[in-house]
């Protein structure tokens, strides 16, 4: 008898363990949305579409490629795919004017995505990019605010700006002449130039990078040059400081959270390495001295009878972030807080910001001039046109950073929106659904991430997809406002790099403008979660493109050192960049 009950437990034991088994199997299995297409081969397993996207990266180096394909695989505008077990699927729309709709009108139907907190929390987490829309995403987005306005962009950064970009023309010289007709690799230099930019815009202060590594070279007196001309020369490298060894540790962990199926989980572990904990103390380090000297200058300035609120003395966005501190605490009647984790995680984001996603740009830039002699040949002109005698009437002195920021050249424009187009930097905007709620005609619950694709149909491929969409299946806000959507592209050239596509011309003037509604383009989002540091990002490439076509020919370097193939990190990456140069008389001046 206390066999058979032994038996009896041991299977109802069994039973319940297999049950609880099948319990979790079936929780782990994709649950798809109603009404939204997906891969049925997908949704009957655990790993839903997590294995064929990791392939795909393993493969190409790429993410966000494999998923436009999706939509064109699925034959449909919006779709889904499941990515995590136990988890919603992730809802993907890649039509260029519900994304506008969705970004600047359904605020209070979509938020910030929780993508943003997984990859940057660890690193920021008191930053107003991953915050949710309340008060303390306005408050952070205030501490900073002062350095998107017009005077703070044309009389601090864009000196700023042009100095350092003059530091990267001299390094350019010195390799190329190195080089000895040889194409050499530029990625890292314009890691370089992004990361001393924005250092000196950030806290008034240089890393000498670019400096640092000219004078290495010249310090070389024979180079190992390469048997065949169609070979790229291997430079040697300087020792970098440790300023930016810590930045390049840090923003690795970025790299590695954004590639990663469970974002906060690797990053968590990198944390634990002992490169990456020193460069975090150092980090923070940085960050309060930088504090005290924007202090130290504040106080400076209100001892020599000037106000907190005066303007005179700025030199960086520490300093502006220090004063909008101070002016909020006179207000509220308290003492200021200088030193807040809000306030240094809003500098360290500023900066972090400002770097990666500006140095991936530029690579591509130099990419697209290259590959494009009649583009570069065209804008040189134009410039060479509307510069005349350069900086100081001196025909041999580049424009100087006053020029370039105070003269309307529609055709410049044109080609730095065409290279922010076609570099797909950032190759979507994601959001979350605060409430049940609809799109393109389906129901999303609340809680659903919503993926807006700019890689692909309506962005840089034919937008047909997109066109058999139903108007009546639109939002009403994207119903009532059809006749202020931007246009589509045409489909016949609209994955060429063509910046012609920017310029509206008068028949009757033959005035030609710069028409920033020309066509769909999303690499900065839009709205109030749109890029913070747009302005900056735009000045910057301006100023790079000006100095750099002023300065050197961009020849085209041979086949193999071509190409568009890239990779996905935090920003989507070329594989390839390599420079071949030829200086063009009108020497730069450091």
């Amino acid at each position: 008898m206390l066999y058979f009950l032994y038996i009896s437990t041991n299977y109802v034991a069994l039973g319940i363990v297999l049950l609880a088994g099948y319990a979790v199997y079936r929780a782990a299995l994709p649950r798809p949305i109603a009404g939204i297409p997906y891969h049925k081969s997908s949704a009957a397993r655990i790993s839903g579409d997590a294995l064929a996207m990791i392939k795909h990266s393993h493969q190409y180096g790429t993410v966000f490629d494999w998923m436009a394909e999706q939509a064109v695989a699925l034959n449909s505008p919006i779709f889904q795919l499941f990515l995590k077990p136990f988890s919603n699927p992730v809802v993907f729309i890649t039509d260029p004017r519900e994304a506008q709709d969705i970004l600047l009108r359904r605020t209070k139907d979509f938020d910030r995505s929780r993508f943003f907190r997984d990859v940057f929390g660890g690193t920021v987490p008191h930053c107003h990019v991953i915050q949710p829309t309340n008060d303390k995403f306005r408050q952070g987005r205030r501490l900073l605010a002062d350095t998107m306005a017009t005077p703070f962009l044309n009389t601090v950064a864009a000196p700023l700006l042009h100095r350092h970009t003059l530091h990267l023309m001299e390094l350019w010289r010195v390799k190329n002449n190195a080089a000895a007709g040889h194409a050499f690799w530029a990625a890292d230099d314009l890691n370089y130039f992004a990361l001393d930019s924005i250092w000196d815009v950030a806290f008034g202060s240089q890393l000498n990078s670019l400096a640092e590594e000219a004078a290495f070279l010249r310090s070389i007196s024979e180079f190992d040059t390469p048997t065949s001309r169609d070979s790229p020369i291997n430079l040697p490298k300087s020792k970098v400081n440790a300023a930016v060894d810590s930045m390049r540790i840090l923003t690795h962990g970025l790299d590695v959270a954004v590639t990663s199926p469970v974002p906060s989980l690797s990053h968590r572990l990198l944390t634990l390495t002992p490169s990456y904990r020193r460069a975090r103390s150092y980090k923070e380090r940085l960050v309060q001295e930088r504090l005290d000297d924007a202090k130290a200058r504040l106080i400076d300035r209100i001892t020599h009878q000037a106000t907190a609120d005066d303007l005179e003395g700025i030199t960086c966005a520490t300093d502006h972030m220090v004063r909008r501190e101070s002016q909020a605490a006179r207000r509220e009647n308290r003492a200021p807080d200088y030193e807040s984790r809000q306030a240094k995680d809003e500098l360290f984001g500023f900066l972090v910001g400002g770097y990666d996603t500006t140095a991936t740009t530029l690579m591509w830039s130099t990419k697209f001039m290259a590959d494009n002699p009649r583009v570069q040949s065209k804008l040189r002109a134009v410039l060479f046109d509307t510069f005349g005698g350069g900086g100081e009437n001196d025909s041999s002195a580049p424009p100087t950073p006053e020029q370039i920021t105070g003269t309307r050249i529609p055709y410049l424009d044109a080609v730095i929106e065409e290279v922010v187009r076609c570099a797909q930097t950032a190759s979507s905007a994601a959001r979350m659904t605060l409430h049940d709620t609809q799109l393109l005609g389906r129901r999303i619950p609340k809680g659903v991430d919503v993926y807006m694709l700019s890689n692909g149909p309506g962005y840089i491929t034919p937008n047909d997809l997109n066109e058999t969409i139903p108007e009546h299946a639109r939002s009403p806000s994207s119903q009532e406002t059809k006749g202020r959507a931007i246009p589509s592209w045409a489909s016949g050239d609209i994955g060429a790099f063509r910046p012609e596509r920017w310029i509206k011309r008068d028949e009757e003037t033959g005035v030609e403008t710069f028409d920033a509604r020309a066509g769909p383009s999303m690499q900065f989002g839009a709205g109030l979660r749109g890029c913070f540091g747009k302005k900056l990002a735009y000045l910057e490439i301006r100023i790079l493109i000006v100095l750099l076509l002023w300065t050197f020919e961009l020849q085209r370097v041979p086949e193999e050192l071509r190409g568009h193939e890239a990779f996905d990190s935090l920003t989507h990456k070329p594989r390839k960049c390599y420079l071949k140069l030829k200086e063009l008389g009108r020497p730069s001046v450091c």
